[in-house]
């Protein structure tokens, strides 16, 4: 399914060169007046963002679900059902940190792109298992009930290790999100799973920027940031009994996984393993 496109207005022509006056001949030419803002860090997060974004009533195909068909591979229907609930636990998680990046602009604009993202696929996985007629239904008090088992809990883990957990969690939901549109029957759903699992990517990448920065300004992060990869829990956890998989051991996603991070720290996994042991 292809996304509204994003219409880009030609650049303006500067015009004709005019001949300088002999008091204007020394030093340089000043520059042209610029009309574009500033580019902040940020900016390439917001610009993402908005290249990737696609409307839940507008972008999916609601007319054309085919029930019936969905309801063919009923097991990915539960999958998506946990998903969806994972989906709705952001505010949680999610306001924890966002109350301890208060003073890092650029990690507030991750954090709150990924809020609102999040509650849009929530919102879509709800509203297609409805459509079908999936049971049980999705609740509010469902929603409400994780929250509270998750709070009463509250986090675990300093900043760091909750962006790593994070990261590789946004990471394996691509994945996921990917592998079960492929398998679904009804094509309004694997639309569907495509644009959230674009997402998904983003969103991992935009945790890996953060972390980066981070060990850029304290390299000894880098230690700290394996050890999280190395004992990684999906955020999910907290919601869910199993969080849904839809390749057990998928290599794939194991191989990039680990290789995220080595790009991030510059050292393979499997090596500081062995300097663990």
């Amino acid at each position: 399914m292809t996304n509204p496109a994003i219409v880009r207005r030609p650049e303006q022509s500067e015009g004709p060169a005019l001949p300088c006056r002999p008091e204007q001949s020394e030093g340089p030419a000043p520059r042209p007046h610029s009309t574009s803002p500033p580019r902040f860090a940020y900016a390439r997060l917001a610009t993402a963002a908005d290249r990737g974004a696609w409307s839940v009533e507008r972008d999916v195909r609601w007319t054309d679900v085919d029930a019936e068909r969905a309801h063919a591979r009923p097991e990915l229907l539960a999958q998506l059902r946990d998903a969806a609930l994972i989906e709705s636990y952001h505010p949680v998680h999610l306001a924890w940190m966002l109350d301890e990046v208060w003073d890092d602009v650029d990690a507030c604009v991750a954090v709150s792109l990924e809020l609102y993202e999040g509650f849009k696929h929530f919102h879509a996985l709800r509203s297609y298992l409805d459509a079908v007629g999936y049971a049980p239904a999705i609740t509010d008090a469902e929603i409400v009930a994780c929250r509270a088992r998750a709070r009463r809990v509250g986090p675990s883990g300093t900043l760091v290790v909750r962006l790593v957990e994070f990261m590789l969690s946004e990471h394996l939901a691509s994945y996921f999100f990917r592998r079960v549109g492929e398998q679904a029957e009804d094509p309004v759903l694997a639309d569907l799973l495509a644009l959230i699992a674009a997402d998904e990517v983003r969103h991992a990448q935009a945790a890996s920027d953060l972390i980066a920065a981070r060990i850029a300004r304290e390299p000894a992060l880098i230690a700290v940031v394996l050890d999280a990869a190395l004992d990684f829990h999906h955020f999910g956890e907290q919601v869910v009994d199993d969080v849904p998989v839809a390749f057990p051991g998928d290599p794939l996603a194991i191989r990039s996984f680990a290789r995220r991070i080595e790009r991030l720290c510059g050292v393979r996994l499997v090596d500081h393993i062995k300097g663990r042991l």
